[in-house]
C-alpha cells in the first residue's frame, strides 16, 4: 500500500460570493453599455430626422419667399405702370403753361406766386410796375389761345424802397402793382402748342 503525504496546505474552496459580485458588475456594465448605444442611435436617427425636416422647412421658406417676391414684383410693377400712366394723364403740364404765360409778361412783370387748383385752373400773383401793365397782361392772356378764360381778381399797391440810391441821396419808395390773376387753361390747346 501507498500511503500519500500530502504536505500543501489544502486549499480553501474560493468564496462564490466574490465570483458572483464580479459576474453581477460585468452584467451591469454590459447592459449599461448596451443601453448608451441604444440611447445614442435613437438620439443619431432623431437628429437626422429633425436635420431632413429643418432642410424641408427651409427649402418650402425659400419657395415661399420666391413666391412673395415674385408677387411683390408683379405688385410693384403694376404700380408703376399706374405711376405712368397717371403722369401721361397729369392735368396740366406746368413747364409748357409756365414758359407760355412769361413770354406774355411784359419786361418788368414778375410772378410771384403760382398754385394749381385742380380743373386745369391756374391762380397766380404778378408784380407790376404800373397798373396799366396789369390790364395789359389780362388782355394778352385773354388772346392767348391756350386760355380759356381769365379773370382779374385783385389789384394791389405795394410799396418798395429804391435801393439803387446813392448813399447821399435820400431813399424812395416806388409803388408797385400786385395783381392776381386766375386762370382756366385749354390743355389740349397747350399741348398743341407745345408740339409745334
Amino acid at each position: 500500500m501507498i500511503v500519500e503525504i500530502n504536505l500543501l496546505p489544502k486549499k480553501e474552496p474560493k468564496n462564490a460570493s466574490v465570483l458572483v459580485s464580479v459576474a453581477v458588475f460585468a452584467a451591469l456594465l454590459i447592459a449599461a453599455a448596451v443601453v448608451f448605444y441604444v440611447l445614442s442611435a435613437r438620439a443619431d436617427e432623431q437628429i437626422n430626422a429633425l436635420t431632413g425636416e429643418l432642410k424641408q422647412i427651409r427649402a418650402m421658406q425659400a419657395i415661399e419667399q420666391q413666391k412673395q417676391k415674385g408677387a411683390q414684383s408683379v405688385q410693384e410693377m403694376k404700380e408703376l405702370h399706374e405711376a405712368v400712366q397717371w403722369s401721361k394723364n397729369y392735368p396740366l403740364k406746368m413747364v409748357p403753361l409756365l414758359r407760355n404765360m412769361t413770354k406774355l409778361l411784359p419786361e418788368r412783370g414778375f410772378m410771384m406766386n403760382f398754385s394749381y387748383t385742380g380743373n386745369e385752373t391756374v391762380t397766380v400773383s404778378i408784380q407790376f410796375d404800373t397798373s396799366e401793365q396789369a390790364a395789359y397782361y389780362l388782355k394778352r392772356l385773354s388772346d392767348a389761345k391756350f386760355v380759356e378764360a381769365v379773370q382779374l381778381k385783385s389789384v394791389s399797391t405795394v410799396n418798395i424802397t429804391d435801393t439803387s440810391a446813392e448813399e447821399g441821396m435820400e431813399k424812395q419808395v416806388v409803388p408797385r402793382y400786385l395783381a392776381q390773376y386766375e386762370i382756366h387753361i385749354r390743355k389740349q390747346a397747350l399741348e398743341e402748342k407745345e408740339k409745334q
